[in-house]
């Protein structure tokens, strides 16, 4: 079984009643409604992958922010669609300053890190060894099928791809699921990266926990940009990345 930070939690929460003036956060869609102190406190909440976690700007949060669930500097408001699932949650300071961000860990690296090699298989049958692909940016993105902020960021992520096609650009997803997992999948959902099932060595070597995870590599093999966590604004984040290396 593998360990992962955003893996769905579920507890109880107990919260005082506090009045506070409610905004109209307008990043929320349209159809989420915001729960009363009332029906949270009869619910219990399940935090699953599939759930946005913001700041009060619209920050997306990443799912190490969880904690703030239990912190008393925080209230949390719950949106659920209409029926009646949580699908938002923002974090309201209540001296209405920012939620904190914390830097994941996972995402540090020092300057000019060298990639660690690997060989895998794509779903073809192809061998792929990342030292081979030098004067190639490679991108990275360790994933899986049931991780709903995996699943919710492949179409920015296909669009990455026509972006760079044609370029000295290489994609490649790294997931733990079995082929035939990854097949099944891919008849609902295209990913046009090239899919390296299986791959738990590469997982490992990397020290991946949190889904999903981008890693880009530039032509010299050496690591400058580590992404940990679903983004709305991914793509442009990889984009900048992808094209500081190709100049």
């Amino acid at each position: 079984m593998h360990y992962v930070k955003f893996i769905a939690v579920g507890f109880m929460l107990f919260f005082s009643v506090f009045i506070y003036a409610q905004k109209d956060y307008k990043f929320i869609p349209k159809n989420q409604k915001l729960l009363s102190d009332k029906q949270v406190k009869t619910m219990q909440i399940m935090i699953t992958p599939d759930i946005l976690l913001f700041n009060e700007q619209g920050k997306v949060l990443p799912s190490s922010q969880l904690e703030l669930m239990t912190n008393p500097g925080y209230k949390p408001l719950f949106y659920a669609n209409s029926e009646g699932k949580i699908k938002s949650v923002i974090f309201q300071k209540k001296n209405n300053n920012p939620a904190f961000v914390e830097k994941n860990p996972e995402a540090q690296f020092t300057k000019g890190e060298k990639a660690l090699d690997f060989i895998v298989t794509d779903l073809n049958g192809n061998k792929i060894k990342l030292s081979e692909l030098k004067g190639k940016v490679v991108v990275l993105n360790f994933w899986f099928t049931k991780c709903g902020p995996c699943v919710q960021e492949i179409p920015r992520l296909n669009e990455l791809v026509n972006e760079y096609k044609n370029k000295d650009v290489v994609f490649l997803a790294i997931t733990f699921n079995k082929k035939e997992i990854i097949e099944n999948f891919l008849f609902d959902t295209p990913f046009n990266y090239t899919i390296a099932a299986n791959a738990n060595h590469v997982i490992n070597t990397y020290g991946v926990q949190s889904y999903p995870t981008s890693i880009v590599i530039n032509k010299k093999g050496e690591i400058v940009l580590k992404e940990i966590g679903y983004r709305t604004n991914i793509k442009s984040v990889l984009s900048k990345a992808i094209k500081n290396q190709l100049k």
